[in-house]
């Protein structure tokens, strides 16, 4: 599963940084401080600045700042030219393992998952998957509990995957048991074929979902 594009979510994308990370923003810099050290950002601009101080409450839709709103409808919909949200987004992800990127439903009801690092150089992306690609849960996956959660835990991986509620927790557990595809998750969960495929994208994201071997 080597993709040739990146996946874009049609559900929400939100963010947020670990709880114990927290961002010393000075007049000329900003360092971001957690668990494996401080993290000097370049960007200092007023949207990096913004982006940084909401993420640090918690997982939030990035979407919602003025100054980065009709690039990030570009970006999701296709349709435009989208730097200044690129160019956020490679300022995220020099944060590495101190990012936590999360997926949320159109309801504002927070997240469905959160992607967890357990590594300082963990690397977030959203691989497309097509809807009839075979693919599995990576051998050694399991669930866990973890602070109330249920969490996706593999030796090796960069990241555990907090399954906050349905649908994500139904989706994991059913790659858990078989080799599927994105088409067949949706038709035996009775699940909107987009959601399955942002669901499936993220934990391939995080190392979990792989091709079926056969």
């Amino acid at each position: 599963m080597v993709p040739t594009q990146s996946h874009v979510p049609t559900g929400r994308p939100l963010w947020s940084l670990l709880e114990d990370a927290f961002v010393d923003d000075g007049d000329d810099s900003i360092t971001v401080h957690g668990r494996w050290g401080a993290i000097e950002i370049a960007d200092t601009s007023p949207l990096v600045r913004e982006a940084l101080q909401r993420m640090s409450l918690g997982p939030v839709a990035l979407e919602n700042i003025s100054a980065l709103h009709e690039n990030f409808v570009r970006w999701k919909n296709g349709s435009g030219p989208c730097l200044i949200w690129r160019k956020l987004k490679n300022t995220l992800d020099q944060l590495g393992g101190c990012l936590v990127p999360s997926l949320g439903l159109d309801d504002g009801a927070g997240p469905i998952l959160s992607l967890v690092a357990v590594t300082r150089d963990a690397v977030f992306g959203l691989p497309h998957i097509s809807g009839d690609e075979l693919v599995t849960m990576r051998r050694g996956t399991e669930i866990e509990r973890l602070n109330g959660d249920q969490a996706l835990a593999c030796p090796g991986q960069q990241y555990q995957v907090i399954l906050h509620s349905a649908p994500a927790t139904e989706i994991a557990k059913w790659l858990l048991d078989t080799e599927t595809t994105i088409a067949s998750i949706a038709e035996a969960l009775h699940l909107q074929k987009t959601l399955v495929s942002d669901v499936v994208a993220y934990l391939a994201g995080a190392g979990f979902v792989v091709p079926a071997r056969r």
